[in-house]
């Protein structure tokens, strides 16, 4: 295989043939090209046509870097080249490192401007070509990054992929008597333009076998069909037969998926966790939010589920989550002066990070800290308190809310050392030397106590092993090593007075680098899946804060609004009532991007929760709209026949049959930095069944489990978010109704950390002619006395007290809708 060759060369090293140190020979096309094009026009650079801000700040690069259009695709085939597709996002490091170092070199720029077609692709724009080439990169290499660098057919099939290479050492592959040199830039653009000169034929057959592969390799959920044929080709067509007999949505589905599945996944989980730094592995360590979110729910499930775990070991399973965040908060992906988290750690303890700020990352943060915090009791000023508040204020700050009220993406790694600086280094805006941080502090006892609390040395406390390129030479991230009850031991001297000093220090730091530091750039792209996360965090965290203290109240309210005014934003700008379209970006104005799965099942959570928290039947109107519509566009539902696109497993598709410039319609369901669609999307629908006494949407829900069983048996492990979906289908939820005022009701509803499925709808029956009594024929049957009730088998419901509505899990499995 091609990828071989190039990452294995021969021992006496690679040598180009002489055509490949010829420029006349590497500026002439190849193929049937030659013979087409006698001179073809020149490339021009059309980044600033982009609506990304990613692809946005390539418009002065010497790379003629084109969109992912019919215009490029077509030349690429006219002309028969290659095409080089660079994947990228804006707050990614070695993004803006391989843009500075090797896409601004001349060198590079000429051999990929003439002898490629070289295509720039924001991958939080496009995340269905990210994933379908990060597969491809990931079978070659095991491993994954961005910027995702793929040399394509002109049929779009994968040749040749790497991440991050090194900048152009010179323009020889060989020194020092044949010694191979590392690949970088120049050694890889030549050893793929001469395979491609010298045997396009091969090149073409092992890149069309490898797209079969990937097929088989991205296989997830169309395993557990009924039937035993093979799947068929999929239709010339973009558009399926979906003529199939009715389904009858109130059978049961059977697949052998079941409890035991999440005891199997929790013993797993436990083998590769880190007992001493937390979090998992004994290397990089990531934030995990699923995984994490699926330990904190141990001590919340139903007693059947605890039973079959053990509730001992229930206990040890939450305090490893709870344990993790822990080492999370006190760690250096914690902006300790600024607040707010940084994407992942390089280092085991947690001490060096990524430094790329995300929305996603810190809304899913949000809504785990919020967890811990529900978990240790919930009081005003318990522990996780004061982070819950902390990242919610970030993530409203101006750093990442839009004066229109959608979530801005990111902030970016790399920012100017000092405003004024033409060039900007890794986390300069987070990076202390000691001097600095003296002078800065002042206060010779406040600078000691501060200085030892987050491990401010006079040398830097960045490991050498981490920092090959010197980038951190003398230079502190700040993390907690020492906590203000082992200070004071150490200094003599009360708590209260060791916290007052950090408080002090924090607050003089926080104000020099807003003042004197360039800070990082922001990506203003609105992307609807991450704003939909935001949303469900901040509307979960103000109704908790709400319904916690008179003081909390306030805060509250405003995270709601927040939360509100964003999904209003999306209704606005990115929805489409007249088409009943969903788009998925906004940055200064819609970009033309159908939304995906994704954008779909996050933006659906997000208006649950806020219908919940608000009592506005509007939210949950446009969720249930949402929800018909990622069935119609996304759902792998009966056909006549199986394809390789339409499998007929159940489960959501990550596009829409017929995406454009897509290889492979893939199932996303393993949990990875963001929890899968399907995980999320079995939520909605089991969620929404309940809420609206929807059938067929508790139905898909269990289907969608199912469609995975095969691989979820195997390795459980690697689907936390959907093993939360087993729960429901065996054991059904709860799902209680409200009618009249029930504060202490609504109290213990919005402080419950979450667990299984539980949902809370209203009952007015006062309205006559609201949506939910024609969308719900149980309606008309509820009963009009003020209290809470639970829908029976007969539907008229059942009275709770107030005690029986706060347990973990009264009579399980409970009445189910």
């Amino acid at each position: 295989m091609m990828s071989a060759q190039l990452q294995q060369p021969s021992q006496n090293g690679t040598q180009l043939p002489a055509s490949g140190n010829s420029s006349s020979s590497t500026n002439a096309p190849s193929g049937a090209a030659q013979s087409d094009l006698l001179d073809p026009e020149p490339l021009r650079n059309r980044a600033e046509h982009s609506k990304s801000p990613f692809v946005r700040a390539h418009s002065d690069s010497p790379v003629a870097w084109q969109l992912l259009d019919d215009h490029a695709v077509n030349r690429a085939k006219k002309e028969n080249k290659l095409i080089f597709l660079s994947i990228g996002f804006l707050a990614s490091h070695y993004c803006h490192l391989t843009r500075q170092e090797s896409f601004s070199n001349p060198l590079v720029a000429s051999l990929l401007n003439e002898n490629f077609i070289p295509i720039l692709i924001d991958r939080e724009e496009r995340p269905d070509i990210d994933n379908i080439y990060m597969s491809y990169n990931q079978s070659l290499s095991g491993s994954g990054g961005w910027p995702l660098n793929v040399f394509l057919t002109p049929e779009l099939e994968p040749v040749f992929s790497g991440t991050y290479w090194a900048a152009p050492q010179g323009d020889v592959v060989t020194e020092n008597g044949g010694a191979e040199k590392p690949l970088d830039w120049l050694v890889v653009i030549k050893r793929v333009l001469t395979a491609w000169e010298t045997e396009e034929s091969r090149v073409r057959d092992e890149a069309k076998k490898m797209v079969v592969e990937l097929s088989h390799i991205s296989a997830e959920g169309t395993l557990n069909r009924e039937e035993v044929e093979d799947l068929q080709p999929a239709p010339a067509s973009t558009q399926l037969d979906s003529t199939a007999a009715a389904v009858d949505y109130s059978r049961e589905v059977y697949g052998e998926v079941d409890l035991d599945q999440i005891e199997t996944a929790y013993q797993r989980i436990t083998t590769t966790f880190d007992p001493m730094y937390g979090g998992f592995g004994i290397k990089e360590k990531f934030l995990t939010s699923a995984k994490l979110s699926l330990l904190l729910r141990a001590t919340r499930f139903p007693r059947v589920v605890r039973d079959v775990i053990g509730p001992n070991d229930c206990t040890y399973i939450s305090e490893m989550g709870l344990h993790t965040l822990r080492r999370i908060l006190n760690g250096a992906v914690h902006d300790h002066i600024g607040g707010g988290f940084h994407r992942f750690s390089v280092t085991r303890d947690w001490s060096l990070p990524v430094f790329e700020k995300m929305l996603i990352d810190n809304a899913l943060l949000l809504g785990l800290f919020l967890d811990a915090w529900l978990l240790s009791g919930g009081d005003i000023d318990g522990e996780f308190a004061n982070v819950v508040t902390e990242v919610a204020d970030y993530i409203i700050s101006d750093r990442m809310l839009s004066p229109e009220g959608g979530f801005y993406t990111s902030e970016a790694a790399d920012s100017y050392i000092r405003k004024g600086d033409k060039v900007k280094g890794n986390g300069a805006y987070y990076l202390w030397t000691r001097k600095e941080f003296d002078t800065v502090v002042g206060d010779e006892q406040e600078r000691e106590i501060a200085a030892a609390y987050w491990n401010v040395r006079e040398y830097g406390n960045v490991d050498r092993e981490y920092d090959p390129h010197d980038e951190f030479l003398n230079q502190n991230v700040l993390h907690l090593v020492k906590n203000s009850a082992r200070l004071s031991k150490q200094l003599g001297i009360p708590e209260n007075e060791v916290k007052q000093h950090i408080e002090s220090a924090r607050a003089k730091l926080c104000s020099y680098r807003e003042k004197e530091r360039a800070q990082p750039e922001i990506d203003t792209k609105i992307v609807t899946a991450y704003n939909g996360m935001a949303i469900a965090a901040l509307t979960r965290t103000g109704l908790a804060l709400i319904h916690t203290d008179p003081d909390t109240s306030e805060r509250g309210q405003k995270y709601l609004e927040v939360a509100k005014n964003a999904a209003r934003f999306i209704k606005r700008e990115l929805w489409d009532d007249k088409e009943k379209m969903l788009y998925r970006v906004y940055s200064d104005g819609r970009a033309d991007i159908e939304a995906f799965a994704e954008d779909y099942a996050f933006l659906i959570e997000g208006l649950i929760e806020l219908y919940q928290g608000t009592a506005e039947e509007s939210w949950l109107e446009w969720a249930d709209e949402l929800q018909t519509l990622q069935i119609k566009l996304f759902y792998d539902g009966l056909t006549p026949t199986a394809t390789t696109v339409n499998a007929r497993c159940g489960a959501f598709y990550s596009t829409v049959l017929g995406a454009p410039f897509t290889l492979l319609r893939i199932k996303d369901a393993m949990d990875s930095s963001q929890p899968s669609v399907n995980a999320v999307s079995v939520s909605n629908l089991f969620r929404l069944g309940g809420l609206l006494g929807d059938k067929k949407y508790t139905y898909l829900a269990k289907e969608s489990v199912n469609a995975f069983g095969v691989e979820m048996l195997e390795h459980p492990n690697l689907f936390p978010g959907l093993l939360c979906g087993v729960i429901p289908w065996r054991l059904g939820g709860r799902h209680w109704i409200v009618v009249g005022d029930n504060p202490l009701v609504l109290k213990a509803f919005f402080r419950a950390p979450r667990a299984s499925l539980f949902t809370l709808r209203y009952h007015k029956p006062e309205v006559t002619d609201s949506w939910l009594k024609k969308r719900d024929p149980r309606t008309s049957e509820f009963r009009a006395e003020r209290g809470v009730y639970t829908p029976s088998a007969t539907s008229t419901g059942t009275t709770l007290d107030e005690h029986g509505f706060i347990q973990v899990d009264p009579h399980y499995p409970a009445t189910q809708l």
